[in-house]
């Protein structure tokens, strides 16, 4: 188990890349971003703070299931161990390990507050992430669909294990979002899989939800439904 937390952290940091990528400048106006919204003549937005995003997970229930926030500044936090395989992780292509080290650190590249969480049984996770304009947001996301195209197969060797990660995009309808991804990401090591995880990235305004589904025998609609429960959570807490 202490070997499988950095594998599980980096197929999370790369079926999350659609939140972040190392091209952080902002949206032209009037262009389109690759979900197709328009960012032209964005209005003013206000930031949800930590504590807002913490209540918002810790009070949203999915499925009769409760989710507990985790502190990504603790000590042993699942984001700081992948931080540390990633960075010392062999990638091919190379490319890849700068955009898994990016996902990994959106909250200080785009200057948004994110805060993740975890189901009680371990079968969904979520992270929120509030922006200081819906732009940066609409930027964030709109980066994912190019990343798991050119990541679409990558190759990993940390720890001393070799792993291979396959991801795609499926279409994902989240009501009320303005804009929705969806990526499949399958994990193999030593040449047996490991896990699949479906992961559901949704903007409304300023603020983006990513919900992975993380059951083994879990559905895409997992995923989809944890991203319209805490969408909602979002629109109200702002």
């Amino acid at each position: 188990m202490k070997r499988a937390l950095p594998v599980f952290a980096l197929v999370v940091g790369l079926a999350l890349t659609g939140c972040s990528g190392n091209d952080s400048k902002p949206a032209e106006s009037g262009d389109k971003t690759e979900a197709g919204t328009s960012t032209s003549a964005a209005p003013q937005a206000s930031q949800l703070s930590k504590e807002q995003l913490t209540t918002v997970i810790e009070s949203t229930k999915v499925d009769g299931k409760t989710f507990k926030a985790m502190d990504a500044a603790a000590g042993g936090d699942a984001a700081n161990t992948a931080m540390k395989a990633l960075e010392s992780a062999e990638f091919s292509p190379a490319e890849c390990k700068d955009l898994s080290l990016a996902a990994l650190n959106v909250s200080q590249q785009s200057g948004g507050t994110t805060v993740t969480g975890v189901a009680t049984d371990n079968t969904l996770s979520v992270g929120l992430s509030s922006f200081a304009d819906e732009d940066a947001a609409a930027k964030q996301l709109s980066t994912a669909s190019k990343i798991t195209e050119k990541c679409g197969e990558v190759t990993v060797k940390a720890s001393g294990m070799e792993m291979t990660m396959t991801s795609e995009t499926f279409d994902a309808t989240v009501d009320g979002a303005d804009e929705s991804v969806g990526v499949r990401a399958s994990m193999e090591a030593g040449g047996q899989p490991a896990f699949t995880t479906e992961t559901v990235t949704s903007r409304t305004g300023n603020n983006l939800v990513s919900a992975v589904n993380l059951a083994p025998e879990g559905k895409e609609e997992a995923a989809v439904t944890t991203a319209q429960s805490f969408l909602e959570a979002l629109k109200n807490a702002g």
